[in-house]
């Protein structure tokens, strides 16, 4: 049957795909804690350079593993979904798709409008519904009941981010390989826990290899984290729950990375800190890490998937963003 041949996990924000002067731009416009690291401008360029070093280093990753088709975890930002309907799982079971290369707004500030739909910001990645509707109907059979989508709702907008943006860098900008999206509530609350991600993720893992054609080489990739508020009043950078959770990835050990962060609580003298409020991702409710930083649970999915150690290629803690911004991979052989 199908093999998983590679299992990556990527950051996915603006910050991998703007120039360092949009960097030090950002930095002068956002709001951080009392405290707060804030880099200067050689330090945003060093760790500019570190964090194309460190997508080129996993393109080489993705390459050499010649997938014929990923499978992406990733979350949706009102892009597909609103706060009228947005279900903790969804699979995409339609067609070919197309979405913005990267970034979509044309400008930081003012109006924001979105970037013209031509080849330079605009792409096409074919799908694989009968892999996907297979997804779908085994998931159920497990007592998994993600949600469906045979089209997209808002072609406007695209396929959104977290499955758009690591196809560039991963494809050499050719995004020339078939994808199955798997969309996973990580910022609205209330969002599925860890432990349920974690257990969603081995059944993905049983259903590629025993039920998907033969000679299949898969790819999976956990799409976005790490930790990250971005541009929520007194932002900080919590480099100690990132390393928690990058230190448990390189140990194999998916289940602790998710007893960590369901586990997870601001310490005392942070609990007051105004960027907290982007964790119910505006719906008045509140269940564990949300915002940006619950995109972890991306990284947790493909930890599971992979089912043993990982290596990080490299961590970048942003401060420009503020955004923990990781690089990692399982090497998946027998």
């Amino acid at each position: 049957m199908a093999k998983i041949c590679s299992v990556i996990a990527t950051s996915h924000s603006p910050f991998l795909f703007e120039p360092l002067s949009w960097w030090n731009n950002t930095r002068a416009g956002r709001s951080y804690a009392p405290g707060a690291i804030v880099d200067d401008d050689e330090e945003n360029a060093r760790k500019f350079d570190r964090v194309q070093q460190g997508m080129v280093k996993l393109r080489d990753v993705f390459q050499e593993a010649r997938p014929d088709v990923v499978l992406c975890f990733g979350d949706d930002q009102d892009e597909q979904f609103d706060l009228n309907n947005h279900p903790s799982f969804a699979v995409y079971v339609g067609p070919a798709f197309e979405g913005y290369k990267a970034v979509r707004y044309a400008e930081k500030l003012g109006a924001r409008p979105f970037k013209p739909k031509v080849p330079e910001h605009w792409a096409k990645i074919d799908a694989r519904p009968e892999l996907a509707r297979s997804l779908q109907f085994a998931l159920m059979d497990a007592g998994f009941d993600p949600a469906f989508m045979l089209d997209l709702p808002d072609k406007d907008i695209g396929m959104g981010h977290a499955f758009m943006r690591p196809m560039g860098p991963l494809t050499d900008g050719r995004f020339d390989v078939p994808m199955v999206p798997v969309l996973v509530n990580c910022l609205y609350a209330p969002q599925p826990t860890a432990a349920r991600c974690v257990a969603l993720a081995r059944e993905v893992r049983k259903i590629v290899e025993n039920t998907w054609p033969q000679d299949l080489r898969v790819a999976v990739v956990g799409s976005g984290g790490l930790w990250h508020t971005p541009g929520a009043r007194e932002s900080y950078l919590d480099e100690e729950f990132d390393r928690e959770i990058l230190t448990r990835l390189q140990a194999g050990n998916a289940d602790a990375m998710a007893s960590y962060f369901d586990a997870w609580k601001p310490r005392e003298e942070l609990k007051h800190l105004k960027c907290f409020d982007q964790f119910s991702g505006g719906t008045g409710m509140s269940r564990g890490v949300g915002g940006g930083s619950g995109e972890t649970r991306n990284w947790i999915m493909a930890a599971a998937v992979a089912d043993r150690p990982g290596r990080v290629i490299d961590y970048i803690p942003v401060h420009a963003s503020p955004c923990g911004v990781g690089f990692a991979y399982w090497e998946m052989v027998g």
